[in-house]
């Protein structure tokens, strides 16, 4: 397990260093969507969903718990929840089925990098199609990562994207602008979500091979321990065994001496 968690970082951290090229270029290029002629960029308002990203599988310590607290921090700091999405199994399973009286959604996570593009896939379709029918104005992922040793939860506004709008005249287009800008968000969402999904696989798997390591060396203190109380007894064994020997020689000698 241990190997595999240690595999799983490695390969996750060369993908993401790719996916944040990606993801930035996106971003940059999503910039000019406020000059479209035609289109309107949708503005943030009170409903929000919050998408909890968590582990599937177990042997991570205190990870899940902490997820889950940052997302009642979340709840208690950004008011007016509509929606609660858990990805992760052992997450869900930590989760009350309700969030504050918020209705949650249970959804699997991906237990390794080569099975994030199917885990995408549905959790993408519910969040943008409830988006995108105006069931929700701003949705939040909040998320674990592993910087300078520490793991720390992120809070994220994804939709609506924070474009900014570079003043240039807009580029030569063979799509209608809000088809552009339809593709934009999805794509926007879409690398996000990619990204997001991958440092919570490596800061999962990051926390897995701690607990394993500090669980290797509890046990090996526990052993240390265990063999000092048995070379303790056994050392009290031999000199009482040793003490009666000496008794006993003592013993016969005087009686011997006296006769």
């Amino acid at each position: 397990m241990k190997a595999l968690s240690a595999a799983n970082v490695r390969k996750g951290g060369v993908v993401l260093e790719n996916t944040r090229l990606c993801r930035d270029f996106i971003d940059s290029a999503a910039a000019v969507a406020p000059s479209l002629p035609g289109v309107t960029i949708k503005k943030a308002g009170p409903n929000k969903m919050l998408v909890a990203f968590g582990s599937q599988y177990g042997l991570c310590g205190a990870f899940n718990e902490r997820v889950l607290e940052a997302v009642y921090q979340a709840e208690a700091k950004l008011g007016c929840v509509a929606w609660v999405v858990l990805m992760g199994r052992r997450l869900a399973e930590r989760a009350p089925d309700q969030i504050c009286c918020k209705p949650v959604l249970k959804l699997e996570a991906p237990g390794s990098v080569d099975g994030i593009d199917d885990a995408i896939g549905d959790l993408l379709t519910v969040i943008y199609d409830k988006y995108r029918c105006g069931e929700f104005d701003e949705i939040y992922f909040i998320y674990p990562s592993f910087a300078a040793e520490m793991l720390s939860m992120n809070l994220k506004l994804v939709l609506p994207p924070e474009f900014e709008s570079t003043g240039e005249e807009p580029p030569m287009m063979y799509l209608a602008p809000p088809e552009l800008l339809e593709g934009l968000l999805r794509e926007h969402l879409s690398i996000h979500l990619y990204a997001t999904i991958l440092e919570t696989l490596i800061a999962e798997n990051e926390s897995r091979m701690r607990s394993m390591d500090f669980a290797s060396k509890n046990i090996q203190k526990k052993i240390d321990e265990a063999t000092q109380s048995y070379n303790y007894a056994l050392q009290e064994e031999v000199t009482g065994e040793l003490l009666e020997i000496i008794g006993g020689y003592e013993a016969i000698r005087k009686g011997a001496e006296g006769v």
